[in-house]
């Protein structure tokens, strides 16, 4: 694929590719099992410099709904697209694999669970709830359209370059909301680069734990084995409904795909956060969590 050279980007455009370096860093890191650098890089095209693009390019379409709303676009090459489906399934790397359905589908799955971390991350710039999500496999061909290049390197990986094409209508959007530096959660390897905008009032020093918090009868509860786990969503059915239940049903939760899961124990929830692949196990990154005193005091509530 060969992509026109542009106008430089803007900086609304520039920030929404440093939060995706950032997160893709964070998501890739944890399921790679070896040192990743996930950069800025000013190579717009993802096939590699003098490699002829035999194969369509692998494409996911981004819609971004509720505070920001506009769409964007994750582009790479199909070799560069398998490279990244076998880090996640734990898949020995090889490019003469066949790019088959199940590649695809594991592609798909790294990117939703970077993008619930985009979502986080523009829900703090445009200050208020974002959806994000899904909408199409087909590279766009916006007019006037940003593209920017990202870079993932690493010990066993042959660099794999990534195209992200913001729409003008999403990066009008992210414009009008003044604060448009987002400070990183994640760190990735490599240079960085300088965020636009100006920059966000630094976070408050956290408050230390009331004295009571830890008493010494704590001390001996620490290692008392609890229950924990994930709830998806809910649902209120009727006696008749769950009757009718068969294999094949689907049966709709109360929470969409981008909305993070719920982290329970003993029935309370004390944290919510992003379901990831841990090692080929289910796992949950937390991004909210209770105070530690707040922890002890929903489990002294749990029955």
């Amino acid at each position: 694929m060969t992509i026109d050279a542009t106008l430089p980007p803007d900086p609304q455009s520039a920030q929404l590719q440093r939060i995706w370096v950032d997160c893709l860093g964070a998501v890739i890191g944890q399921v790679a099992g070896f040192p990743v650098t996930v950069e800025p890089s000013s190579d717009e095209d993802p096939t590699p410099q003098g490699a002829a693009p035999e194969k369509p390019p692998v494409c996911m379409v981004i819609t971004a709904s509720k505070t920001l709303q506009g769409e964007m676009a994750i582009v790479a090459t199909e070799v560069g697209a398998l490279a990244l489906a076998q880090v996640l399934i734990s898949e020995q790397l090889n490019a003469a694999v066949p790019f088959d359905k199940d590649h695809r589908d594991a592609f798909e799955e790294l990117l939703r669970q970077v993008l619930g971390q985009v979502a986080t991350n523009l829900k703090r710039v445009a200050g208020g709830e974002i959806a994000v999500k899904p909408s199409g496999s087909e590279v766009p061909s916006w007019t006037d359209a940003s593209r920017l290049g990202i870079r993932i390197t690493g010990e066993k990986l042959q660099p794999i370059q990534l195209t992200l094409i913001v729409s003008p209508e999403l990066a009008k959007n992210l414009k009008r909301h003044p604060e448009t530096t987002v400070p990183s959660e994640q760190k990735t390897e490599g240079p960085s680069t300088a965020s636009s905008g100006p920059k966000a009032a630094p976070a408050p020093p956290p408050q230390p734990e009331p004295s009571g918090a830890h008493s010494p009868n704590l001390e001996l509860l620490l290692d008392v084995r609890l229950d924990a786990s994930i709830r998806f969503g809910q649902k209120h059915m009727l006696l008749r409904e769950i009757l009718e239940l068969h294999p094949g049903v689907a049966v709709a939760l109360d929470r969409q795909v981008e909305e993070p899961v719920e982290l329970l124990v003993g029935g309370r929830v004390v944290a919510q956060g992003n379901v990831v692949i841990v090692d080929g196990n289910y796992g949950i990154r937390i991004t909210e969590i209770l105070t530690p005193r707040q922890r002890i005091e929903s489990l002294g509530k749990a029955q």
